[in-house]
C-alpha cells in the first residue's frame, strides 16, 4: 500500500455533482481529489440540461468548451399525447422568472468529462479507472483506500468525504440509507436513433414529452442526427414481459407519434433498460460526511432535474465544506444548510413529478391557464426556477390545487387513454392508487 496523501475533501466519483464539488474547492483554494472508478468518456444518459443550470456553468467557466463541442441549443419543453394530436410547447423564454431562456441537449460522455477536466484545470487532483475499495469516517479525518486498474493501492485521508458516486452510492449502502420511493416504482428502457425526425430552427433541440397511457416517453434531439430515446412506466405495467429490445420496438409501434418519428431512424446504441431508480437517502449529511448528486437521491427523470440538483448540491457542498474547514468543526450540524435545501429541493420536484402519473395533472400541462401566469410558472418550472423563487412556488401550490380539483370536476378536457389506464388500475387492484416509481442503479437516467 503506497503512503497516505492528505486533502481536504476526497470525492467519490467524478460525474456532474463531483466535479462541480470539485472544482468550486479548487477555486476557494482547498485541496480536493476525485476517485473516478471509470475512464472518461463513457456513456450516460439524462441529456438534457436545464436553462438553470446555465449560470452554474458560468461560475465554474465551462461556457467555451460547451460552444466548441457544437450541442444542441435548448430552448423549450414540449409535451404531446402519444397519437400526436395535441402538443403543447413551453418556451422558456415565457416564464416569471428572470435568467437564461436555453440550454442545451448534451451527450453525457463529452459533457461529464468537460467537467472533470474542468475540475482539474481548476487544481483538483483527478484519480480515473480508480475504485474505491474501503473507507472509514473517524473523529480525526477520512481514510479511503482505492484500487487503480493495475492492481496497485494507494491511501488517501482528507477531513471530509464526500460520495458522488452515483446511483452506487458507498455511503449511502454502507450506513444503510436509502430509501426505494414505494409512489415511483418505475422503469426505463432506452436507446439512441440516428435519423429520426425532428423540427428546425429555434424548435430543433426541444425535448419531447411523450404521453403514454401509464407512463411516458422522453424524446432528445442530439448533435449530428442523433436523438435519445425511452419509454418511463411503472414496473407494474410490464406484467411479466421482459423491457428488451423487441418490448421496445411493439411499444413504439403502438404509439403513432413516435413510430412517425423514427420511421426512417436506425438504432445504433443497444437498447437498455433500469428499474426502480427513484430513492432518497434517509440521511445526506454525517460528521465529516456528505452525499451529492444522485448518491444522495434520485427522482424521477420526467423534468431533467437530476444535473441541475447535483451541481447546485455541489456549489453549496462546497460552501458548507469550506466554511467547516475555516472553523476546523466538521460535525453534521455544519453541514446542515446544504442538507435542508437538499431536501427542500427534492420534495418539491418530488411532488411534481409523482402528480405528472395521474390523468388529471397531465390534462392540466396539455391545457395550462394564463390566469395569475399559472402557464408562465409552469414554464419556470420547466426550466428549474422554482426552490428559491417565492413567485413561482405560490403558483405552483395553487395550479396543483387545481389539479386535484380536476380529478373530480372537469376543469379541462380529458385526455381518454391516460383515464382509462389508470381506472382499469384501480378496477383490478381494489381501488388502490396506481404506482409509479424510485431507486437506483449505475447509469439510471440523470
Amino acid at each position: 500500500m503506497g503512503g497516505a496523501t492528505k486533502y481536504d475533501a476526497i470525492v467519490i466519483g467524478g460525474g456532474p455533482a463531483g466535479a462541480t464539488l470539485a472544482t468550486r474547492l479548487a477555486q476557494q483554494g482547498r485541496r480536493a481529489l476525485v476517485v473516478e472508478r471509470e475512464d472518461f468518456p463513457r456513456f450516460h444518459i439524462g441529456e438534457s440540461l436545464l436553462p438553470c443550470s446555465m449560470p452554474l456553468l458560468d461560475a465554474l467557466g465551462v461556457p467555451p468548451d460547451l460552444l466548441r463541442s457544437k450541442f444542441l441549443p435548448k430552448h423549450a419543453a414540449e409535451f404531446v399525447t402519444g397519437d400526436g394530436s395535441l402538443v403543447r410547447r413551453y418556451p422558456f423564454k415565457d416564464g416569471v422568472v428572470s435568467g437564461p431562456n436555453s440550454a442545451f441537449e448534451v451527450d453525457r460522455d463529452e459533457f461529464d468529462s468537460i467537467l472533470l477536466q474542468n475540475a482539474a484545470r481548476a487544481g483538483a487532483t483527478v484519480r480515473h479507472a480508480t475504485k474505491v475499495v474501503d473507507f472509514d469516517v473517524r473523529s480525526d479525518g477520512v481514510r479511503v483506500e482505492a484500487r487503480a486498474r493495475d492492481g496497485s493501492t494507494q491511501t488517501f485521508r482528507a477531513e471530509v468525504l464526500v460520495d458522488a458516486s452515483g446511483h452506487s452510492s458507498l455511503v449511502a449502502r454502507r450506513f444503510g440509507l436509502r430509501e426505494v420511493d414505494p409512489n415511483l416504482k418505475n422503469f426505463a428502457v432506452y436507446s439512441h436513433y440516428r435519423g429520426a425526425t425532428r423540427a428546425t430552427g429555434d424548435a430543433e433541440g426541444d425535448i419531447s414529452i411523450v404521453l403514454a397511457p401509464r407512463g411516458w416517453w422522453w424524446i432528445i434531439p442530439l448533435k449530428n442526427n442523433r436523438t435519445s430515446l425511452g419509454l418511463v412506466a411503472p414496473v407494474a405495467t410490464l406484467a411479466g414481459e421482459r423491457a428488451d429490445t423487441t418490448y421496445l420496438e411493439r411499444q413504439i409501434a403502438r404509439t403513432p407519434y413516435l413510430a412517425a418519428r423514427v420511421a426512417s431512424a436506425e438504432r445504433i446504441e443497444p437498447v437498455r433498460t433500469v428499474s426502480n431508480f427513484s430513492y432518497r437517502s434517509s440521511r445526506m449529511t454525517g460528521d465529516r460526511w456528505l452525499l451529492v448528486g444522485d448518491a444522495a437521491a434520485f427522482i424521477d427523470p420526467v423534468f431533467s432535474t437530476g444535473v441541475y440538483v447535483g451541481m447546485r448540491q455541489g456549489f453549496l457542498a462546497a460552501e458548507v465544506i469550506d466554511r467547516a474547514l475555516a472553523r476546523q468543526r466538521f460535525s453534521r450540524r455544519a453541514f446542515r444548510d446544504y442538507e435542508r435545501w437538499s431536501r427542500r429541493a427534492l420534495d418539491v420536484y418530488r411532488n411534481f413529478a409523482t402528480g405528472f402519473y395521474t390523468p388529471e395533472f397531465a390534462e392540466m400541462m396539455m391545457h395550462p391557464s394564463d390566469t395569475l401566469q399559472l402557464r408562465q410558472a409552469v414554464t419556470s418550472l420547466l426550466a428549474g426556477y422554482v426552490v428559491d423563487h417565492f413567485g413561482v412556488n405560490w403558483r405552483i401550490a395553487l395550479f396543483r390545487s387545481l389539479i386535484r380539483a380536476n380529478k373530480y370536476w372537469r376543469l379541462t378536457p380529458r385526455l381518454p387513454g391516460r383515464r382509462e389506464a389508470a381506472e382499469a388500475w384501480r378496477a383490478g387492484h381494489g381501488g388502490a392508487s396506481a404506482p409509479t416509481q424510485r431507486r437506483g442503479q449505475e447509469g439510471g437516467p440523470t
